[in-house]
Parts: C-alpha cells; sequence; structure tokens
C-alpha cells in the first residue's frame, strides 16, 4: 500500500522531522491531515518544480500550530461557557424584571385602593370629630 505524500513550496515540520521545499512530505497517519495541506497550498502555492518555484524562507511547525489550535479550542470552549452562563444570568435578569414589573402593578394597584380607604377614614374622623 503507498503513502500519499505531496510537496510544498515551504518548509514542513512533522514531529521532529522536516521537509525541506519539494521534498515529499507524507499526508494522513503519521503526517500533516488533509485539511493542512490544502491550507499549505492556499497560503503558499502549488508547488512548482525548477526555477520558478517559489521557496518561502523559514518553516512551519505543525506541533506549534496543532497547540495553537487546542489553546484556541479551549479558549473557544471557556467562551462557550461563559456566554452560555451570562445568556442563562440574562433570561433570569428578565423573568425576575417580569415578576417586579407585576408585583409593582399590583402595588399601585393596593396604594390606589388604601389610598382611597385613608380619604374615606380622614372624612369619617371629621364627620365624628365635628363640632355639634
Amino acid at each position: 500500500m503507498s503513502k500519499k505524500t505531496e510537496q510544498f513550496n515551504v518548509t514542513v515540520k512533522v514531529g521532529k522531522k522536516s521537509y525541506r521545499p519539494g521534498d515529499p512530505v507524507p499526508v494522513g497517519t503519521g503526517g500533516i491531515t488533509a485539511e493542512e495541506a490544502e491550507n499549505f497550498r492556499k497560503n503558499f502555492g502549488a508547488f512548482t518544480a525548477g526555477p520558478a518555484a517559489k521557496a518561502s524562507p523559514g518553516s512551519i511547525d505543525l506541533d506549534k500550530l496543532r497547540e495553537g489550535l487546542e489553546k484556541l479550542s479551549a479558549d473557544n470552549d471557556k467562551l462557550s461557557a461563559d456566554n452560555d452562563r451570562l445568556t442563562a444570568e440574562r433570561d433570569s435578569a428578565i423573568g425576575d424584571r417580569s415578576t417586579l414589573l407585576k408585583q409593582n402593578e399590583q402595588l399601585e394597584t393596593d396604594n390606589a385602593t388604601l389610598a382611597g380607604e385613608v380619604t374615606k377614614l380622614q372624612a369619617e374622623i371629621k364627620k365624628l370629630t365635628a363640632p355639634k
């Protein structure tokens, strides 16, 4: 069974092994993923042999890229959890606000009723205390 390889215009590091521009780089088990290969072609162009081939300076350390991706993924998970928590808090606050508005309306109604009763009682006091 033959192993699939690809050539790139950039030095590629896989684990402890470096592949110079133009060297066949294994794709699949023990090498880079098909997505990583596509990203290299997209970012550095398709490999062309001969003097027209342009090699990019420097190299790419896939382990560092993978570590960076794992860190970004962990950060994304944390931010998603924070977003879920804040969304729940917001929803709870909206529910609390709704409850408080209903309680406020009831208190305003009760206050108006009590004000009417106070007015009636004051009128009754005036009647009872009026000189005869």
